[in-house]
């Protein structure tokens, strides 16, 4: 018994003599799935290599991360797109790279995605100069969609205080009128098309009992007309009386006959 109890107790001594290289490397989460083009894996990896960066700074490992945030983020991905940001704006002075940043801003800008807080980020950037010159009206339209948000960092607010104060009343008007009118068009949740007709034909003449405001647009008013010519090729007048019926089962059998 005394053999046997040295014998186990000797193994992590042995280990250690022998240099035990400790924990072996994890594996790459979802690698598979990122090289088949999955974008969300395709983040997951940049993430894992953004990770190692961190814990042992080979610099080898922020460019494979940026590889792979690019790839997903080129798919149209948001969340790589703020992966690049961040990682080109927060990292290692020599990691910064502010026009790949301003590149993925203007994405998730386009895209609408004020919750990534790109808003703040171009306000700042804009301010700053950074950019290759200071913009304080774009600067200000920034701070104003960051502010609409709900979520105004302290940076944020400080800045738009400041720029109300040097920009020109029309400038501030501007900008204002520019970002009330970007929210608006990007948050309008969509409209159904509901197509008014006489009381009587599934109408009841009141609006507010529909499933939504009517659609008045170019785009809606010709569907609805294409709806309508279609129902009135459908629909066949019977006899001297002018009577309209959609023909049933029966009536196509009889006419098969």
């Amino acid at each position: 018994m005394f053999r046997l109890f040295m014998a186990l107790g000797a193994f992590p001594f042995l280990a250690g003599a022998a240099g035990d290289p400790g924990p072996s490397p994890r594996p790459i989460p979802e690698y598979h799935e990122a090289l088949s083009g999955d974008r969300e894996a395709q983040e997951r990896v940049g993430r894992y290599y953004m990770e190692m960066y961190a814990k042992g700074g080979l610099h080898q490992h922020f460019e494979d991360g940026l590889g792979w945030f690019r790839k997903s983020a080129r798919q149209g991905y948001f969340v790589a797109m703020r992966a690049i940001v961040v990682a080109r704006l927060d990292g290692k002075p020599a990691d910064r790279d502010v026009q790949e940043a301003n590149e993925w801003l203007q994405r998730l800008h386009e895209r609408g995605r004020v919750e990534t807080g790109y808003a703040e980020r171009l306000a700042l950037l804009h301010a700053s100069g950074e950019l290759g010159v200071v913009d304080k009206p774009k600067a200000y339209f920034f701070c104003l969609i960051q502010r609409m948000t709900g979520l105004v960092p302290n940076e944020v607010g400080k800045l738009q205080a400041r720029l109300k104060t040097e920009l020109k009343p029309e400038q501030i008007a501007q900008a204002e009128k520019d970002a009330y009118d970007w929210w608006e068009d990007r948050n309008k949740p969509a409209r159904p098309v509901v197509v008014a007709g006489p009381k009587g034909e599934g109408n009841s003449g009141d609006d507010s009992k529909n499933d939504g405001p009517i659609d008045t647009s170019k785009k809606a008013q010709d569907l609805a007309t294409k709806n309508r010519q279609e129902n009135e090729r459908r629909v066949k007048p019977l006899g001297k009386e002018g009577k309209y019926i959609l023909p049933g089962a029966d009536d196509l059998e009889k006419r098969k006959k």
